[in-house]
């Protein structure tokens, strides 16, 4: 076990990207390593720790905090610590203790490697200088967070996702209709958030019910697993703040509001970014907000970054739409009566968006108040004015709000309603238990219940599309299950809440595969939650909920953006009594089996006792349905006449969105990735086959260079690259540059010395026997606090020299993967032999490109700070202005854009180099 003392300097073995860390305190078996060039801190077991203590050799050039640079000519321990004496350029001595070094210094010898003839195989090589050169071209492209996410690519949820994480501290209302997909765009940009940095620390809250879907939908979707706490769990709460051993917790509101200490605790912790779904249950006044508002409040004061997510962001009162806006910016959102007179102004702006999309020219009127609004403007194109105008525009700051009305490719639906004669065994049953009888009844039912025979023959009349039914029971879905196979020999798969996950998986893909699948898939209300059907046409509505709300999820699972022409629902309804009732005010009065009804919600709650007591008396069935489809008629036309324009585009404009579907689609059609991960499994020893239908099967090696490899675990998995697959197959791994067992890896292997030197002979016509080039790849890292972001504008990036005998570069023209020869990494005795031959001018050729490097790092460091300097000052300058004539342009967004300009600017005038790889080629 090593020696720890306090002020020491060690370097983590599997965290390089850290930079170089001190000893801050040992406590009986641990040691706590601070790293101040990131500001994280690791507490590791002394025994076990993957630590590697720093000592600089006589005659290495060393850094300290200030930047000045020292030869070691001298060390010596005092305490335990290590004492530097070293030259700077002039010949001055100086003192370095160890506890003075560079906080940035990264430190690995692949020229001492070299030199004493120390080489791994020459694929090692590659790989390395592949892994850097991924993450150079990921580092800020616009499509970062958006590539690995498991969806269909829509344009307007990529669009919200890029244009809301690309913020500082966003703090926004996704409103989305029902179907355009607010949990994914949530997803996409808390992944995104993730991945540069800003979000490490995330709570979601939810409604009870859904808190399953969002925890299969974050797993499943976005490979983001979440700590689940439950009423279980606070329970069983002791001393301590459980939020805090965890990185990313999803429960339910009402699970906070009803345990005060586990309100305390979550309000105690610190939050990066808080998710709050269904934000229109929050009810706010104010004289009388809500306990359950006042608690997200409260959160929402603590967390720099905020979702709220609704599909009725009006529909429930502009009180209540204002109270949720407050959340997110209190310091604008002030007094209602202000709000509503903002409106209105906006509504104007608008309108001025609306005649811009006219070809027609505007008139003098308008064009004076278009100038009026942004100033002369006679010169700017209609694209830019609208620009402008969505920037003027109040709520478009923190609202998204996308309509169907908007947005392209849904499908059609089409209602098959049969009518079933009612058992007599149903009639005697109560009210309450007769729009699902088969569950109230209990065994037995599906012996006489005319709805089984009426699905079997169904099923066969429809072979081989696929089928996918829901009821409101998980017990219905299993005694349905057995009459299927009992009955008919047909084998259905199931899936309802009370599965473990794994076995959901297994339902799924059983129902999705294309030849020995099951025909039919049989859910229950919350078990098909957080699924993609989308290979589906046929839906089946074995029973009718009261809500419709619940009935719009239904359909949901099949009406989505790109599902096909059309989709067909099947309702096989009890003639006469409350089903035949429910099915009549849903198509009669709402419309709903035709497209959705946005007042649904608000219908629903106007209507629900005269619903109840018309399933009591269904001869008052043609009074309710008149009155329902006269409600629903003036409810839907005031919300279209609510849209607004200027909103649409803020939040959708299919040209703009398009590019970046484009620029995933290039991503996806990339074979580089295939390319790459079957040449490390190779190399590491992964055991790798074809699997169905294009998908690959990956398995643990009897012979793998370590024992495990990154996030496969020992029974193997089965993973895809093409999404279609990865769609359809929700038990199959996606596979993207973004995966958590391709970053894993990538960031193992450049932390590693795998592939640092590596020495080859080769044959090539180009080069003289004898000949002998050396290539170097140097690093320039600007080890930075993660929520600077300074990846976007200086990544780690790689400077690739080739040197020939006399010091010349040869980089240009001939490229890395062109040299390619028998590698010497086993056969030791010749590598040594080589080495000795050339070991004084390896020496020269190694200071030559050092020389080289350190040349071209200034100018570097000035495209970088020139580059970042353009970014953010264009954007506090367009903030800026705006915050002039829009008060919802945030100070504090302004604020943290200047502070992170400054120390952006002073942490890339840090940057430095380091000798990250050596391949020496001979040729023969």
């Amino acid at each position: 076990m090593p020696a720890f003392v306090i002020g020491q300097r060690w370097l983590s073995e599997t965290q390089h990207e850290l930079g170089l860390g001190i000893v801050e305190a040992v406590e009986g078996r641990h040691v706590r390593i601070r790293y101040p060039a990131t500001g994280e801190t690791r507490l590791y077991a002394q025994a076990e720790a993957p630590l590697a203590r720093l000592v600089i050799r006589l005659g290495e050039r060393v850094r300290d905090r200030s930047g000045r640079e020292l030869r070691v000519i001298e060390m010596h321990e005092r305490r335990g610590l290590l004492v530097y004496r070293g030259e700077d350029d002039s010949g001055r001595l100086h003192e370095l203790p160890e506890s003075e070094l560079d906080d940035r210094l990264l430190y690995n010898r692949p020229a001492q490697r070299l030199l004493a003839a120390r080489f791994d195989p020459d694929i090692w090589f590659g790989l390395r200088y592949r892994s850097w050169l991924q993450g150079m071209r990921e580092a800020g492209s616009p499509t970062l967070g958006l590539v690995g996410p498991r969806i269909a690519l829509i344009p307007h949820q990529l669009h919200i996702a890029a244009e809301v994480s690309k913020r500082e501290a966003p703090r926004v209302l996704l409103a989305d209709e029902v179907g355009l997909g607010k949990t994914i765009e949530a997803g996409l940009i808390l992944h995104r958030m993730r991945l540069i940095g800003s979000a490490r620390r995330v709570l979601i809250l939810t409604p009870e019910p859904l808190v399953n879907q969002w925890l299969v939908e974050m797993l499943r979707r976005f490979n983001l697993s979440f700590a689940l706490f439950d009423e279980e769990l606070i329970e069983s709460m002791e001393e301590g703040n459980p939020f805090l051993t965890e990185q990313r917790v999803l429960c339910s509101l009402s699970l906070l509001l009803s345990h005060r200490r586990a309100r305390l605790r979550a309000l105690e912790s610190p939050w990066d970014l808080l998710i709050l779904d269904e934000a229109h249950h929050l009810t706010w006044s104010e004289d009388n907000p809500s306990p359950a508002y006042r608690l997200v409040e409260a959160l929402a004061q603590r967390a720099p970054s905020v979702l709220l997510l609704t599909a009725t962001p009006e529909q429930l009162g502009r009180e209540g739409h204002f109270g949720r806006l407050r959340l997110l910016d209190p310091a604008r959102f002030v007094d209602l009566a202000s709000f509503h007179e903002q409106e209105r102004h906006y509504a104007e702006i608008a309108a001025l968006a609306e005649r811009l999309l006219d070809p027609v020219p505007l008139s003098g009127a308008e064009q004076e108040r278009l100038e009026a609004l942004l100033g002369p403007c006679r010169d700017l194109d209609r694209e830019t004015l609208i620009e402008r105008l969505i920037d003027h525009h109040g709520t478009g700051r923190i609202l998204f709000r996308n309509t169907r009305a908007a947005i392209l490719g849904f499908p059609h639906r089409v209602l098959k309603a049969d009518p079933l004669p009612e058992p007599e065994a149903y009639r005697a049953l109560a009210l309450s238990d007769r729009l699902t009888p088969e569950h109230a009844y209990g065994s037995g039912w599906e012996s006489f219940d005319p709805r089984v025979e009426w699905l079997i023959q169904t099923l066969r009349a429809l072979r081989p599309d696929k089928v996918l039914l829901i009821c409101a029971h998980a017990r219905t879905v299993l005694e349905l299950r057995e009459a299927l196979r009992q009955r008919a020999g047909i084998h259905a798969a199931v899936f309802h809440e009370g599965m473990e996950i794994v076995e959901r998986d297994r339902a799924a893909a059983y129902f999705a595969a294309a030849e020995e699948g099951t025909q039919i898939l049989l859910c229950s209300e919350i078990g098909s939650e957080g699924r993609n059907f989308q290979f589906v046409q046929h839906l089946i509505l074995f029973d009718l909920p009261l809500d419709p709300d619940l009935l719009e999820q239904r359909i949901g699972r099949l009406d989505r953006i790109g599902q096909g022409p059309v989709i067909y629902l099947h309702v096989p309804y009890l003639a006469g009594g409350p089903m035949e009732v429910m099915l009549r005010w849903y198509q009669e009065g709402l419309g709903i089996f035709a497209h959705p009804c946005p007042a649904g919600p608000e219908i629903y709650e106007r209507q629900a006792q005269a619903l109840l007591e018309t399933l009591a008396n269904p001869e008052q069935a043609e009074s309710l349905i008149a009155e329902t489809r006269k409600l629903a008629e003036r409810l839907n036309a005031e919300l279209a006449a609510g849209r607004d324009r200027l909103l649409d585009l803020h939040s959708h404009r299919l040209a703009r969105d398009t590019a970046l579907v484009e620029a995933i689609r290039a991503a996806d059609a990339d074979p580089t990735l295939a390319e790459y991960l079957t040449d490390l499994w190779d190399a590491f020893g992964v055991e790798h086959e074809p699997g169905p239908e294009g998908s690959v099967v990956l398995r643990p090696g009897a012979h793998m260079f370590q024992e495990q490899f990154p996030y496969l675990p020992e029974d193997g998995l089965t993973a895809t690259f093409d999404r279609t697959q990865a769609l359809a197959h929700e038990d199959y791994a996606f596979l993207t540059w973004e995966h958590s067992m391709v970053r894993a890896a990538r960031e193992w292997l450049t932390a590693s010395q795998l592939g640092t030197t590596a020495l080859i002979l080769v044959r090539d016509r180009r080069f003289a026997r004898g000949t002998f080039l050396l290539e170097m790849l140097y690093l320039a890292e600007c080890p930075a606090p993660l929520e600077l972001h300074v990846d976007h504008f200086l990544p780690p990036t790689l400077l690739r020299f080739l040197l020939d005998a006399e010091g010349h570069d040869r980089s240009a023209e001939i490229h890395w993967d062109s040299l390619a020869g028998d590698c010497l990494a086993q056969n030791a005795r010749l590598g040594c032999l080589v080495i000795e031959s050339q070991a004084e001018q390896l020496a020269q050729l190694i200071e030559r490109g050092e020389s080289l490097a350190q040349g071209a790092l200034p100018d570097l460091i000035q495209a970088a700070r020139a580059q970042m300097e353009q970014v953010l000052g264009d954007e506090i300058e367009r903030l800026e202005a705006l915050a002039q004539v829009n008060p919802l342009v945030r100070p504090d967004e302004i604020a943290r854009l200047a502070d992170r300009r400054a120390r952006l600017a002073e942490q890339i005038s840090k940057t430095y180099l380091r000798l990250d790889a050596l391949r020496l080629i001979v040729a023969y």
